[in-house]
């Protein structure tokens, strides 16, 4: 997995996170592959004990999420681990065009090596990327509301209906 460098921030953070399959293939029609990455979302969550903020999980080919740790530092483990844990899993599951697709030279690649992220640090940055992230699967003519995606918070945040994974609305000390 190639890095780039990141900022020189210490403490805890709120982060926004986006990372893409490569060349955007749409895997995760799939539902048994959208699965498989969301099973492995929720164990990087409790082992890095993160507090989900936020989700639009399981786009066809990318995910976004708020999240928040207690030293920023971990951002680039959980990542790291996320990547390489549900890539292995999925590798097995993938049909065979498209397992052909992400091993070339040799090697197999199902995510992009590199992700984006974005150090929230003001109420008002928040709800614009809380706005975003749950606003996705509209803009991608997925849904008609935010809470009509199954792998979103919006439901939690606009109708207090609980999504896949819970939420953390008591983070504050995050962003202050």
């Amino acid at each position: 997995m190639s890095t780039r460098t990141r900022l020189e921030y210490s403490g805890p953070c709120l982060v926004f996170v986006t990372t893409t399959v490569k060349d955007w293939t749409p895997v995760f029609r799939d539902k048994a592959l959208a699965e498989i990455v969301l099973d492995q979302f929720r164990s990087a969550i409790l082992h890095y004990e993160a507090s989900c903020i936020a989700y639009v999980l399981i786009m066809p080919s990318y995910l976004h999420v708020a999240l928040g740790f207690k030293e920023y530092q971990i951002v680039r483990k959980f990542m790291q681990s996320l990547k390489i844990l549900s890539s292995k899993r999925l590798r097995p599951m993938l049909p065979n065009v498209l397992r052909t697709h992400f091993e070339q030279n040799g090697k197999y690649g199902f995510w992009m090596p590199r992700y984006d992220e974005l150090v929230i640090s003001t109420e008002k940055q928040f709800r614009v990327k809380l706005d975003y992230i749950h606003n996705n699967p509209v803009r991608g003519n997925l849904v008609d509301a935010p809470e009509d995606w199954p792998y979103s918070s919006a439901g939690d945040w606009l109708s207090d209906r609980p999504g896949v994974i819970p939420i953390d609305k008591d983070f504050r000390y995050l962003i202050e």
